[in-house]
């Protein structure tokens, strides 16, 4: 039985370094860093004092059901809104349905569904929901606290917002969320249980625990100049830098996105994800290695045939060594490169923010650099990773994302095949 293939329709994005695909692509192939000092609290007495945060301006939500909800809902619910209607909108899958052209659209087509990965959902609604209580009083509660700091309350937004009645599911694996909720999609399009989904991730947790919590962990850059760091794979890296975003994708039967003529970004070829480290927190070069293997099988594409890996590289001392080992123990010196430098590292976000950056990647034939790279550890002088932009040939893009807990997950992402590919801009 013909395995069924699943493409990208459909592209969504929010981050700090812009409020869509295109702008988060100008800055990564541009080199502009979406670090900055953060602006949502007072981090004096951390040691980190540095945050790549969204533009809160740039998202703004056309009229749609449960607008009054919603706008009272925790920054990553939001987010991924505006990423899946620019998902849905870039697709043009409700096109030809009654009232088409309204954000949101009065409906989508059945046999769809909603896959999301958030790892830790509504935080900031938790910190400021309990100084409330402690500060003003159990009657200060807001009703709004519970639904919003629910992870799956983004993924049920999408599906409210939509009208999406059939399959909704949540991922929670940490910072792999986002890159299984890709995946389970893909699979379950692949399996004929969907035609279609939107899937991604969302995460904003830029207040005072996170960095309290991370700082004790010693996983935070001590760096404070936005231009030097974070540092993924440098030699001097000393942590990662909290980034905030979403990233949301209309994945579909590439049948039935041909039959429609859709617009094609990309084909999701591949996809794995396994359990395993060395410590509750770290990552583990053979489980990655596996990971990685499996995904490529997956996709039938071989180790050799990779031409390009987007890296979880957070800019950690440690993690980024283990999966450079990895890659130089499977791949065939493919080009190596990270984009937490622009965006800082985004939690469940960043495997989905991965997948927009390959996808482009692959339209424009050219490879983004990893932004304050400048040397590697001697051990790893021999792998080739991007300092600059690059004009390279691309057929297949590897993308990792690996959470706490020993969770990997890799993608593998084609270069689309259909005649009814995305042009390259003029």
């Amino acid at each position: 039985m013909r395995r069924r293939r699943v493409v990208v329709t459909g592209a969504g994005v929010v981050c700090s370094l812009g409020s869509t695909a295109g702008e988060l692509w100008k800055g990564l192939v541009t080199g502009r860093s979406g670090v900055a000092p953060v602006s949502r609290f007072d981090p004096g007495r951390f040691h980190s004092r540095l945050a790549a945060e969204v533009e809160d301006a740039e998202v703004v939500l056309e009229p749609g059901p449960h607008d009054f909800e919603f706008k009272r809902m925790s920054a990553f619910v939001r987010y991924a809104l505006f990423a899946a209607d620019q998902a849905v909108q870039d697709s043009g899958l409700n096109v030809g349905m009654p009232g088409a052209g309204s954000v949101p659209p009065p409906g989508l087509p059945s046999a769809g569904g909603v896959f999301l990965g958030v790892a830790m959902g509504g935080l900031p609604s938790i910190e400021a929901g309990v100084l409330r209580q402690e500060h003003q009083g159990v009657r200060r509660t807001s009703p709004f606290l519970i639904p919003s700091l629910i992870p799956n309350m983004a993924a049920s937004a999408i599906a409210l917002r939509h009208g999406i009645t059939d399959e909704q599911l949540t991922i929670s694996g940490a910072c792999a969320s986002g890159c299984q909720a890709l995946g389970e999609a893909m699979r379950a399009i692949r399996s004929g249980a969907r035609t279609w989904a939107l899937a991604g991730g969302a995460e904003a947790v830029t207040t005072p625990i996170t960095y309290s919590g991370f700082q004790a962990m010693r996983a935070l850059s001590r760096g404070d100049d936005p231009a030097s760091t974070p540092r993924p794979f440098d030699h001097r890296r000393d942590g990662m830098v909290v980034g905030e975003g979403a990233a949301v994708f209309l994945l579909e039967d590439a049948a039935h996105a041909e039959a429609r003529g859709a617009r094609v970004h990309g084909e999701l070829a591949g996809y794995a994800t396994n359990s395993g480290c060395d410590d509750l927190t770290g990552i583990s070069t053979p489980h990655v290695v596996r990971c990685m293997g499996d995904a490529l099988a997956d996709a039938g594409v071989a180790p050799g045939a990779v031409d390009c890996v987007y890296a979880q590289a957070s800019g950690m001392v440690r993690g980024d060594a283990a999966e450079l080992a990895a890659v130089e123990s499977l791949l065939h010196r493919p080009v190596v490169t990270s984009i937490k430098g622009h965006t800082g590292y985004t939690f469940a976000a960043n495997g989905p923010l991965n997948l927009a950056a390959a996808l482009m990647a692959l339209r424009d034939q050219a490879v983004s650099p990893t932004l304050k790279f400048e040397r590697a550890d001697p051990a790893f002088a021999g792998i080739d990773i991007a300092g600059e932009a690059r004009r390279t040939e691309l057929r297949h893009c590897l993308i990792n994302a690996f959470g706490f807990g020993g969770i990997n997950a890799s993608l593998v992402v084609s270069r689309a095949q259909s005649r009814s590919t995305v042009p390259s801009p003029p």
